[in-house]
């Protein structure tokens, strides 16, 4: 166990052994013994607020980068989309280069030939 957990052991040990050993009724003590458990209520849904709240901001900023995230996907899709179609047409363009060197190519063969 650690140091904290201890001393919390302790301390409600210390706490339930007061209320025992302490000259009050039964009444006195269920008395206090709500008292503090309402306390301690009090404490703990103060304190699960503050984790809703927490909760909620991180699922807030999680959506705001989750949307920045598909924005940034969408414009990379774009440039890849654009590169592509540059890559194709600038591919088509020496495809033609190419085929009207090797006509030349055959024709200059062919009368080299007779």
């Amino acid at each position: 166990m650690g140091k904290g957990m201890n001393i919390a052991l302790i301390a409600a040990g210390s706490f339930i052994a007061g209320i025992l050993l302490a000259p009050k009724s039964g009444k006195e003590t269920r008395k206090e013994l709500m008292d503090k458990a309402n306390q301690y209520k009090g404490k703990a849904e103060a304190g699960m607020d503050e984790v809703k709240k927490g909760a909620a901001a991180v699922k807030d900023e999680l959506a705001d980068s989750a949307e920045t995230m598909m924005e940034i996907g969408k414009d990379a899709a774009g440039g890849v989309k654009r590169t592509a179609n540059r890559v194709k047409k600038e591919a088509s363009t020496r495809a033609k280069i190419v085929e009207g060197e090797v006509r030349q190519t055959a024709a200059d063969a062919r009368r080299a030939a007779r």
